[in-house]
């Protein structure tokens, strides 16, 4: 049912309602309640502490907004017992003109401390002086700045719903059947969603909701294990030239990590096998993994057969051409660079050399998926930084040869849970530790105040030989906007010192100039580059162990990661500094960040905050985004719904036709839905 027939709703609510993503009652049944409260127990402020999920009821103090490059709007609330600080960040006009002294508020949140107790952007309900309190268990829903600005907050949505579960007749096209869910042995969708808008106890709520985890996971599963049924046999087992390995190795200025060894020991096995070796290689940044990935290479071409290494970047496949060229030109094998940005005589050159057989190794960005590219014997693809790919191109790149075995590798380490089941088809295999000798990079958080003192630090590390990143999120100048672009930053440091040399990157530049400020820095001629997120892979400069990252809060915590990975690549001491102030809302979240260099850590806590974003890995395929399943708080779901999709596809479900048509139908309405786990 469209909004504009819901009786009640005028054409100012429905813009509202449009411009945050409702135009159905569908829509809004799907709006996820963020939290449920318990509000038949009112907190004391005096009885509370940091930590504590609470509910006040109170006047206004005080009230007023405090300037700043950050703003924000304090309010002291006062119970009778004791007073506590309510503080927003975000809407900070629209506060002010609405909590003034005198008023009285009912507040819930989770306490912190920061100079005293304080709820930061609580949930707000004005009462009037005398209006009695009516507890209950109720949910909690994201209130966007223009629905407070109209007046629709929580109570506005609550009453709506209980209009919504009272309409006759309401229904769902987009939930699956009641026969598939009665199969499950759970309730229908529309019943667990009232459960959720209209809870009668946290239990009753939280059943709901598990539920619903369990019917939205189930197609996704379904996928995971049809895809894992499709790798097929190749018929002959392989000879790998073992002797490449040993020379390569014998080569390389370094000694294999025991991680290393053990990885490769692995990848060899399993391109030795019979059946097709798919393998996710996963490991932190630093861990050398491009290595791993050389030498099983060399042992497949050595061979006569060909590989691929596809990579997201220009910058990432220059790298890994100039680092790995000399090692396959030493064995003999043929390599080539295919990008983007290759002229057209030198693309057709390098695709008859690839279809004749002539090069046994291309190196190469999303140029490989061209049409013109052709194989004769592609038995080997490797793909770096997979996350940047979706699973329709990574399919695509195989599709070029026949059957050919697969390695995909990532420097984003992968939670457990995410892994097992988005790479389900793909043998895991993880390098934990770092090639001897690398110091831990030391992360600060730097207050705006401090920002001369550390660049007067910079400055004298740089005149010692030392390199520094400044990363910054901004190309282009926005008045709007506290975070300063390139060319500011740029403009500021060579205002503090001439005693330095400052380039800038980022991605509008053209390429060629861009590679020339690279070169520059790697050369030494350059102290400092100011970047955007241009530099997270590809770049590689031991001599660079500096790293400032201006506004750190609009990254996320796996990138931020990424980027300190730049640095620390040598023997000598390496620092990272991110600018943040004090009253910051995300200097909690970058304090933990800062405290560990663990990526997996990291990445668990990147997706807690963040959700897991487009489960396909690229924003080419489409995304498998899911409403309910967290999936950290769920892991232990996973794996039943696993073996319950193992089961379907096993022991078909004895439906009608006319309930697998409905199935289908319901099946194909999902993102990257395919019905044929169903049938």
């Amino acid at each position: 049912m469209d909004l504009t027939s819901f009786p009640g709703l005028g054409p100012k609510r429905l813009k509202v309602l449009g411009n945050a993503g409702f135009h159905s009652v569908s829509d809004l049944l799907y709006n996820i309640p963020r939290d449920f409260v318990d509000r038949t127990r009112i907190s004391k402020i005096s009885d509370s502490k940091a930590g504590d999920k609470v509910i006040f009821i109170g006047k206004i103090v005080r009230a007023g907004l405090i300037r700043g490059r950050a703003s924000r709007f304090l309010a002291t609330l006062d119970d009778g017992t004791g007073q506590i600080n309510l503080i927003f960040f975000r809407g900070t006009n629209h506060w002010a003109k609405n909590i003034t002294p005198g008023t009285r508020w009912m507040a819930i949140g989770r306490i912190n401390e920061y100079r005293g107790l304080q709820l930061v952007h609580p949930e707000l309900q004005h009462l009037e002086e005398g209006e009695e309190f009516k507890g209950g268990i109720v949910p909690v829903y994201t209130i966007t700045e223009e629905e407070h600005k109209a007046k629709m907050e929580q109570r506005f949505f609550r009453n709506l719903y209980a209009r919504i579960f009272a309409m006759p007749n309401l229904s769902l096209q987009d939930s699956p059947p009641n026969e598939l869910t009665s199969y499950m042995r759970l309730s229908p969708v529309l019943e667990n969603l009232r459960r959720l808008h209209l809870p009668n106890s946290f239990a009753d709520a939280m059943q709901g909701k598990l539920q619903l985890k369990k019917m939205e996971l189930l197609p996704f599963c379904l996928r995971m294990s049809v895809r894992r049924r499709n790798l097929v046999f190749r018929g002959q087992a392989r000879n790998l030239d073992e002797s490449a390995i040993a020379k390569a190795r014998a080569a390389l200025p370094f000694t294999l990590t025991h991680g290393q060894e053990e990885a490769l020991t692995k990848i060899c096995e399993g391109l030795k096998g019979k059946k097709q070796f798919h393998a996710l290689l996963q490991g932190d940044v630093g861990s050398g993994k491009t290595v791993v990935a050389m030498l099983a290479i060399l042992a497949v071409a050595k061979c006569g057969e060909q590989c691929a290494l596809m990579v997201p970047t220009d910058i990432l496949a220059r790298q890994h051409y100039k680092t790995l060229k000399p090692f396959f030109d030493a064995a003999g094998i043929r390599t080539a660079l295919l990008l983007g940005a290759c002229g057209v005589t030198e693309k057709r050159s390098i695709a008859h050399e690839l279809q004749m057989g002539l090069t046994q190794v291309v190196i190469g960005t999303h140029a490989l998926f061209s049409k013109d590219v052709l194989f004769n014997n592609l038995t080997f693809v490797v793909i770096d930084e997979q996350h940047r790919f979706g699973v329709n191109q990574r399919e695509a790149l195989l599709a070029k040869g026949h059957f050919p075995d697969l390695l995909v590798m990532s420097a984003t380490p992968i939670p457990r849970s995410l892994a097992m089941t988005l790479y389900g088809d793909l043998v895991p295999i993880i390098l934990y530790e770092k090639p001897a000798g690398r110091k831990p990079v030391k992360t600060r958080l730097v207050e705006p105040a401090k920002r001369d003192d550390m660049k007067k630090f910079l400055l004298k590390e740089a005149l010692t030989g030392n390199r520094c990143y400044w990363v910054v999120s901004r190309v282009e100048f926005d008045d709007e906007s506290d975070s300063k672009c390139v060319a500011e930053v740029k403009e500021e440091l060579e205002n503090f010192s001439n005693q330095w040399k400052v380039g800038a990157i980022h991605g509008q530049m053209d390429e060629k100039e861009r590679d020339q400020v690279l070169n520059d820095f790697v050369k030494g001629s350059l102290q400092v580059l100011v970047a955007t997120t241009v530099i997270e892979v590809g770049v590689n400069v031991p001599e660079a162990n500096l790293m400032v990252i201006d506004a750190p809060d609009r990254f996320g915590l796996a990138q931020l990661h990424q980027l300190r990975g730049r640095i620390g690549r040598g023997d000598k001491e390496a620092w990272c500094f991110l600018i943040a102030s004090e009253d910051s809302g995300a200097r909690e979240r970058l304090a933990s960040f800062a405290s560990t260099e663990d990526g997996f850590e990291i990445a668990e806590m990147d997706m807690k905050e963040r959700g897991a974003g487009n489960l396909e890995g690229s924003e080419q395929s489409g995304a498998w985004v899911f409403r309910w399943f967290d999936w950290i708080e769920d892991q232990g779901l996973i794996q039943k719904m696993l073996e319950l999709a193992e089961d379907i596809l096993d022991n078909k479900p004895e439906f009608s036709e006319e309930v697998k048509e409905k199935i289908q139908k319901w099946y194909a309405l999902l993102p990257q839905g395919n019905a044929d786990g169903i049938h």
